[in-house]
């Protein structure tokens, strides 16, 4: 069908620059002599995870082990869980999803023996090994053991306990993605990560607990360790692109990133137009999240979206004859992609005005 035959609000990805986001990343990491490893809470879509994969990257990350049940069921093989999880009914999960899929290599992210110690029991006692990886405190002070004698103890009680083993490390700054000015966000994201190599270096390789694995890094700072020992970066929003980080700033611009291009936007009808200067469309807060500021809409400079609650978008209008007609489309670049697609079920795939693929987002909610 065409574009304008879509039902609204609809959540839309032009192909043309997805594809062109997923190739140049990948040749960014290439040239940097880095691995990919995207991170799919962006999409939470295996056909997608796919794609990424084809292109070279060596697997994906997921937030939550229920988007990792959900990317495993897909066909994904490798895949990192970047949250520690906690709880008996979790693990018990974490085993089963072993068990279900032993083909696939299923690494999950610890900061604490507590974590170690359960994960151990029960994978000891379905017979099964559980590759674990240290999450690092790398400034964002969320998880993360600290560096020094607390992630030594750390790696030696996983290369002592049976039923898991030590795959490496990861720290990741994620408070520093949407610094704006390339250099300076480059500089903060190596400085916050600089004592964890530091110990790599002097303690670490000698006493035989090296990381096989260092994930980290994302969209806004991926090209910020070049001279460091990252292995992997965790990349996921540079696909879609959103009005945060397209104003970030890059390697030419202080304040524009054109790096990638925004593929991804929600689609928008005009429904009431009270005044002159001010009209509505049917996308409110359940359809355009607004955790990083308000959504952009696609060649309007002069007209501006406030939220209007669940159901409904207000556009402040600069000038009383600008008119918007009742039932015209409009599209919006959303403030934060991974927030808004959790907002729907289906992405709708364009290429040339023309809806061409339909993708259910099977990961959707699933925060479990």
């Amino acid at each position: 069908m065409n574009l304008a035959q879509l039902d609204t609000p609809a959540l839309v990805v032009d192909l043309d620059k997805l594809e062109s986001n997923l190739k140049t990343m990948q040749t960014r990491i290439n040239t940097l002599g880095l691995t990919l490893r995207p991170h799919t809470k962006a999409h939470k879509i295996p056909a997608i995870a796919q794609m990424q994969i084809e292109a070279g990257a060596k697997g994906i990350c997921t937030s939550k082990l229920g988007e990792a049940e959900v990317m495993a069921k897909g066909g994904i093989k490798d895949i990192l869980i970047t949250t520690p999880i906690a709880g008996d009914k979790k693990i018990q999960r974490l085993v089963t999803l072993h068990q279900h899929y032993p083909d696939c290599r299923l690494i999950q992210i610890v900061d604490h023996i507590e974590h170690v110690k359960q994960i151990a029991i029960a994978a000891s006692k379905a017979g099964l090994i559980i590759e674990l990886m240290i999450e690092v405190e790398s400034g964002q002070q969320r998880c993360g053991v600290a560096v020094g004698d607390e992630l030594i103890t750390l790696i030696q009680l996983i290369q002592q306990t049976e039923g898991v083993s030590y795959a490496g490390v990861q720290a990741y700054s994620g408070h520093l993605q949407h610094i704006k000015g390339y250099d300076a966000r480059n500089k903060q994201a190596k400085a916050a990560v600089q004592d964890l190599f530091t110990l790599i270096e002097s303690t670490l390789k000698p006493k035989g607990l090296a990381p096989e694995i260092i994930s980290g890094g994302g969209t806004g700072t991926y090209a910020a360790y070049q001279d460091l020992n990252y292995t992997e970066i965790q990349a996921g929003s540079y696909l879609f692109m959103d009005a945060s980080y397209r104003a970030i700033g890059d390697e030419h611009h202080d304040e524009k990133n054109t790096q990638f291009q925004a593929a991804l936007s929600v689609l928008s009808t005009v429904i009431s137009h009270p005044t002159s200067t001010r009209a509505v469309v049917d996308a409110g807060m359940k359809c355009l999240s607004i955790d990083s500021g308000m959504p952009i809409i696609e060649g309007r400079e002069d007209i501006t979206y406030q939220t209007g609650g669940d159901e409904h978008g207000i556009l402040h209008l600069e000038e009383p004859n600008t008119q918007l007609e009742i039932g015209q489309q409009l599209t919006f670049i959303p403030s934060h992609c991974d927030t808004t697609l959790n907002n729907f079920d289906t992405l709708y795939g364009v290429r040339d005005g023309e809806v061409v693929e339909q993708w259910e987002i099977l990961g959707r909610g699933r925060s479990d």
